[in-house]
């Protein structure tokens, strides 16, 4: 059941209540319609890619916490500009119906702006380690799944351990500063601070997900390597 500590003790009166239900998904998001998933066109120029991982993680969060995000189509051109992965996790639930926000553009040039911008503003965003340890220390303590944070464990005790090796590393090398990172692919070795690295290897994750051939895969078409 969804009822914590907290809801538990609420009257009916005084519990949050949905929008409404999406196949028995409930919407806590603005919306101006449920839309089955069918009708919706995905962009056909869409940069963004979503890895089976994170529409499997996706779908989870959504299950779990309802739609709290809708997807935004153009009333323009009709397709997608924001919220392709949302559509793959209704697909991986098995769901008809999804909550949708129309929107007008002026130009195609802002459409496509914007649908680039949904991913890309994300991937700028970096990680405070010390507040992300708290907060997943806070919900282990509750019991709480905390692969509704978007992370396995494998993942949150790699990142939280401070592991500041890439994939490839040579162990022990006397040359570099204890703040430095280099990254070894093949024959070529890249010298990083540790921040820069950080905020790098982050922005890898987020676009192919945490899994580590996916992320080495990615280093290596990012340097050419």
């Amino acid at each position: 059941m969804r009822i914590d500590t907290v809801a538990a003790g609420m009257s009916k009166a005084a519990m949050p209540k949905a929008k409404g239900l999406a196949d028995g998904i409930e919407v806590w998001c603005s919306f101006d319609k449920l839309v089955s998933v069918e009708d919706l066109k995905p962009n056909p120029r869409n940069p963004n890619t979503h890895p089976a991982r994170q529409v499997e993680l996706l779908a989870k969060n959504v299950r779990y916490f309802g739609w709290r995000h809708p997807i935004t189509v153009s009333k323009r051109s009709g397709f997608i500009v924001a919220g392709h992965g949302r559509l793959e996790a209704a697909r991986e639930l098995g769901v008809q119906l999804v909550p949708v926000d129309y929107q007008d553009f002026a130009s195609d040039n802002d459409e496509m702006a914007v649908l680039v911008a949904d991913n890309r503003l994300a991937e700028l965003a970096s990680l405070d380690l010390n507040s992300l340890e708290g907060i997943i220390e806070e919900l282990r303590v509750a019991d709480f799944d905390t692969l509704l944070t978007g992370f396995d464990e494998t993942d949150l005790d790699s990142l939280l351990q401070g592991d500041d090796t890439a994939p490839g590393d040579d162990d022990g090398d006397d040359e570099l500063d204890k703040g430095d990172v280099t990254i070894a692919l093949g024959l070529y070795r890249f010298k990083l601070t540790q921040e820069d690295y950080l905020t790098w290897i982050d922005s890898v994750k987020q676009n192919v997900g945490f899994d580590k051939e996916a992320v080495v895969k990615e280093l290596r078409r990012r340097l050419g390597a």
